[in-house]
């Protein structure tokens, strides 16, 4: 024990008394300036002080409380003064080093038994100190609720003070709700509040299986009355934070299934996910959060949905939620057996193509087309339109869309929609299309960036997708292009890989949707012909772990120059550089159709337009109104381009053109000369071509169409051997 002399009377005085005197009669402004010597790196926030340590490291660890009127003046959460030593004693001895005899001398002025009592002075307003009021459970509260333990026995009281003006009105908060102050304690000769904090309502909570969390007393009251479970945690959001958790129990929630109801703002959001990772790690057997109804005001919780005859059964039914479970191996729910009658059918956006609810991945090589396509599947979707088709396939769902662009304003957005719906049906669909063109709104946001301490999603996005849970009926969510979304390099990192691919899984798990990223397959040289869906899976940019993470991947790419040539003559168009793309799902964890797509660039509108079933029919077997339909094209075509056909012998006759043009139709191979005759003269009858002569003495007879150059006299070859 140590002892020093104090006072006049010279008698031998303990640590502890000396704390008590200091106490008593040093002015409560007189220590906290020497806090602040002690601690120049400390922070004053409110009526509470804060440092990294005792030992003045700058941080907000250790918080003093500097109120006056409070019981815990001076006293900080982390030491309860050995020996008796505590307050500004403490602090001077751990700050400065001090020791108790140079403390006493330093307050001298003030203990000496002939010092005048302290004066109650208000502090300095520099200090910028507001104090709430030491708890007087005499004071008049406007409610109370007790915290009990299981057998019911009373932990911590909560009391509701309104706050009012000066004509006993009641002052309202931002939201438009009355200010109110609350006062936690226990029922101890000093009331304070408890070190460790207990749930509300624990004895209901015991005899149940799922209980509600919400922010207050109040809105957890008013569930119970309706015949829930509700609970909450002492001080709502503002109290509960990752520097306080340790100090709630949440150990109640054990192999309990929580939903978590929080207030609709930013606080509410943050909050609640924290109390989700507290439940989890408390045991609860699983913690849904709900997202507020679209269209709620700011700050709208339970008792605002009560009031309002709001249907709260259908509201934790239906609502879209965030759901996440501990994995207990021992627990029977997790039985083989538990999957019994008819499997759920797989439901697909596009019919065996994209499946719904999923991360999808579509790439491609760059300016393919891919943002057309997808706005495309985009308005389709949209539109309710039956039999609607994209991707070669028919749409499947119909409902809301979401489309996030990262390179096209809305100026390009524009054109393109236009281009797509020259008719405007757009103003009619049944479902809503929201289009987002980054350029427009500031620039792109991460959906996951790496962070030092690991990959997280965004801020940004956080807030965004908040909204988009409050979406009714969402059908498909897309990303153009990948890259501009992902501050992660998810092309050499299997890690960034996973942790992209896990988050889309939430995504389409949460919201029911289908979330399609546009991504780039890796450049190849001009000469490389792709051929199945298996080379061109490898191309796809990225780690495998992206490819493989996703539940379905559809892949596009460019045809070499002869079969791009042979497929716009089989359907009568011009061939051009870009024009004609094979596509496939190269990857999907379900049923898809694998069968290669034939996709044709429509020159007006600049959309990949499916063509397989067309150029099948074609190449399908002996219909000879199809070859007849075919040669006629060709032979229109050869004279558009002043490479005209005979039927004379000679590198023009049209079987030696047949095994020698690389744009030849392919559904005329094949054909003997007396096939080609006979569909030449059934033309000539029916006045689609005729034979046309540019020498004096008739010479060699080329085949042109009757409403072409060549009947008007003013056909120019291109090529030696065409010498008319």
């Amino acid at each position: 024990m140590n002892i020093i002399k104090l006072g006049n009377k010279n008698r031998d005085m303990s640590a502890n008394e000396l704390v008590d005197m200091i106490s008593q009669k040093v002015p409560a402004s007189v220590q906290i300036d020497e806090l602040k010597n002690t601690y120049p790196h400390g922070i004053v926030r409110g009526d509470v002080f804060t440092i990294g340590s005792l030992d003045g490291e700058a941080g907000k660890s250790l918080k003093i409380d500097i109120n006056p009127r409070s019981p815990y003046f001076m006293k900080g959460s982390d030491f309860n003064g050995s020996q008796g030593i505590g307050g500004i004693v403490k602090i001077l001895m751990e700050g400065r080093g001090m020791r108790l005899p140079e403390i006493k001398e330093l307050f001298g002025n003030y203990l000496d038994d002939n010092a005048p009592p302290p004066v109650d002075q208000d502090i300095p307003q520099e200090l910028g100190i507001t104090f709430k009021r030491a708890i007087d459970v005499n004071t008049p509260y406007d409610s109370e609720h007790l915290y009990l333990s299981g057998d019911g026995e009373i932990l911590c009281r909560v009391r509701r003070y309104n706050i009012k003006d000066n004509a006993g009105n009641p002052v309202m908060d931002s939201h438009g709700k009355p200010k109110k102050e609350f006062r936690q304690f226990t029922d101890s000769p000093y009331p304070r509040i408890p070190d460790v904090r207990p749930l509300y309502n624990i004895p209901n909570i015991v005899a149940s299986e799922k209980v509600i969390w919400v922010e207050g007393e109040k809105c957890a009251d008013a569930l119970n009355e309706i015949g829930y479970t509700a609970t909450c945690t002492m001080g709502g959001a503002g109290m509960l934070s990752r520097k306080s958790a340790s100090r709630f129990d949440f150990s109640p929630l054990r192999d309990k299934e929580l939903i978590i109801w929080g207030d609709n703002d930013n606080a509410g959001r943050k909050v609640a996910e924290l109390v989700q990772e507290l439940a989890l790690n408390a045991g609860a057997k699983s913690v849904t959060t709900l997202t507020p109804p679209r269209g709620k005001p700011e700050g709208w919780d339970a008792v605002d949905a009560i009031s309002e005859s709001f249907d709260v059964q259908h509201f934790l039914n239906t609502t879209v939620k965030h759901t996440k479970r501990n994995i207990n191996l021992l627990d029977d729910s997790l039985l083989v057996s538990r999957f019994e009658g008819e499997a759920p059918e797989q439901k697909f956006l596009v019919d065996g193509t994209f499946p719904l609810g999923v991360p999808i991945i579509f790439s491609a090589a760059g300016d393919a087309g891919k943002g057309m396509m997808t706005l495309d599947l985009a308005m389709k979707v949209a539109s309710g339109q039956p039999l609607a088709e994209s991707f070669g396939s028919t749409i499947g769902e119909f409902g809301n869309v979401v489309i996030f662009t990262a390179e096209d304003d809305e100026s390009e957005m524009h054109r393109r929609i236009e281009r797509l719906d020259p008719n405007n049906l757009r103003f009619s669909y049944r479902h809503e299309l929201r289009v987002v063109s980054l350029p427009n709104v500031g620039g792109v946001f991460p959906i996951l960036q790496d962070t030092r301490d690991g990959y997280s999603t965004s801020d940004e996005f956080d807030k965004l997708y908040e909204q988009i849970l409050q979406m009714n009926d969402l059908k498909l969510i897309i990303f153009d292009p990948l890259a501009s979304f992902v501050h992660a390099d998810v092309n050499a990192d299997p890690a960034a890989g996973a942790a992209l691919t896990g988050l889309l899984a939430q995504i389409g798990t949460e919201t029911g949707a289908s979330v399609v990223m546009c991504h780039h397959m890796t450049k190849v040289k001009d000469d490389t012909i792709i051929n199945t869906p298996e080379q061109a899976r490898l191309l796809i940019r990225g780690t495998s772990a992206l490819v493989d993470g996703v539940r379905c991947a559809f892949a596009l790419w460019q045809v070499d120059e002869a079969t791009g040539r042979r497929r716009c003559m089989d359907i009568g168009t011009e061939y051009e550089r870009n024009r004609c793309f094979d596509g496939a799902v190269v990857k999907s964890n379900g049923p898809a159709n694998r069968n290669i797509r034939h996709f044709v660039r429509n020159s007006y509108s600049g959309l990949l337009e499916d063509k397989t079933e067309e150029i099948k029919r074609l190449h399908s077997g002996t219909n000879r109104e199809i070859k007849k339909d075919a040669l006629f094209a060709w032979i229109a075509t050869c004279e558009r381009e002043g490479r005209a056909l005979t039927q004379q012998s000679g590198a023009d006759a049209i079987g030696q053109r047949l095994a020698s043009d690389h744009d030849a139709p392919q559904v005329l191979q094949n054909l003997t000369q007396r096939s080609i005759d006979g569909i030449v003269r059934e033309l000539i009858r029916e006045s689609r071509i005729g034979k046309y002569s540019f020498s004096a003495s008739g010479g060699r007879k080329w085949l042109g169409t009757t409403d072409g150059v060549m009947s008007q006299g003013e056909y120019e070859a291109t090529t030696a051997t065409d010498n008319v």
